[in-house]
């Protein structure tokens, strides 16, 4: 047994805090996440310091002070996702569907029973921990994930991520060989597409017009069957969130690993577009690649 697994954690006192927390009302949750960002801003926190680092590689024709306040931007809606996440783990269904404002793209996943299982790519942007209520009303799906360090939490997180319909299961070898047998029976998997791959997993691609490591999870699953490939998003606007599905450019299909990729990468791309604010610039993406973090 690891240290991480043997080491005691006070799992307890987090659930109860978890859950006291997920009463509070939405506008509370946003207000009390904006108090977090401007603290970590201030100090220079480690997130503050990655999220303006990667901000300035992507966004190099921005002037410092531009650079500065989508920095400060995207902090606030990071913070902002964390301070939901109690109430995406535990509020009612009732409660979290009244937080869709509006769909576009929407019919890009319905009647998925009578056409190709759908791949759905769902980016680190806006919150995307509430697109598991989302798709309560699409289909059943398997979704991917990547065990937290935290091992005493992940029966308890996925319990609660599970209870609208969907299963988790790790990004292992017995967790994908049980993903592929799922797509072939036709059923829809989630993939968070854009997280750092491990060593071996991963091609070189570019994100933003910067050289970038992609893992090749996605382009492996579309090569063994028939898919339809979209990005699923939840932008945070004002009470509550706007659900975005796009169409992935075909080019994902191709043979050639890199071709693949890049298609993938242009998808993750795109959902930044709709408010560059709401990606998770405090995540280390350009590690091993770029020389950009201190």
């Amino acid at each position: 047994m690891s240290s991480q697994q043997s080491r005691k954690y006070p799992i307890k006192t987090i659930v109860v805090l978890l859950k006291l927390l997920s009463w509070l009302p939405r506008g509370v949750m946003r207000c009390l996440g904006w108090c977090i960002a401007w603290i970590a801003w201030h100090v220079g926190a480690r997130a503050a310091r990655t999220t303006i680092q990667n901000i300035r590689h992507c966004y190099p024709d921005l002037t410092d002070k531009e650079q500065r306040l989508l920095g400060q931007s995207s902090l606030r809606h990071t913070a902002c996702a964390i301070c939901e996440m109690p109430a995406m783990l535990l509020a009612s269904y009732p409660r979290l569907k009244r937080w869709i404002r509006s769909e576009h793209g929407a019919n890009l996943l319905k009647d998925v029973g009578d056409s190709p299982p759908p791949l759905i790519l769902i980016p680190h942007f806006g919150n995307w921990e509430f697109l598991v209520t989302y798709m309560q009303q699409v289909c059943p799906y398997t979704c991917l994930y990547s065990p937290r360090r935290l091992y005493q939490l992940d029966e308890f997180v996925n319990q609660c991520r599970s209870r609208f319909g969907g299963e988790f299961l790790p990004v292992t070898y017995q967790g994908l060989r049980e993903v592929v047998r799922r797509l072939k029976a036709g059923k829809a998997l989630i993939v968070l597409p854009d997280q750092l791959p491990a060593q071996g997993s991963g091609t070189r691609s570019r994100f933003m017009n910067q050289p970038i490591m992609t893992g090749t999870l996605v382009h492996s699953l579309v090569r063994r069957g028939n898919l339809r490939v979209v990005t699923l998003a939840a932008e945070r606007v004002r009470g509550g969130f706007d659900i975005h599905v796009q169409e992935v450019d075909a080019e994902i299909f191709d043979q050639d690993e890199s071709v693949s990729t890049l298609a993938l990468d242009r998808a993750i791309e795109s959902v930044v577009s709709i408010d560059a604010a709401q990606y998770q610039w405090e995540y280390k993406r350009f590690r091993g690649v770029a020389d950009i973090y201190q």
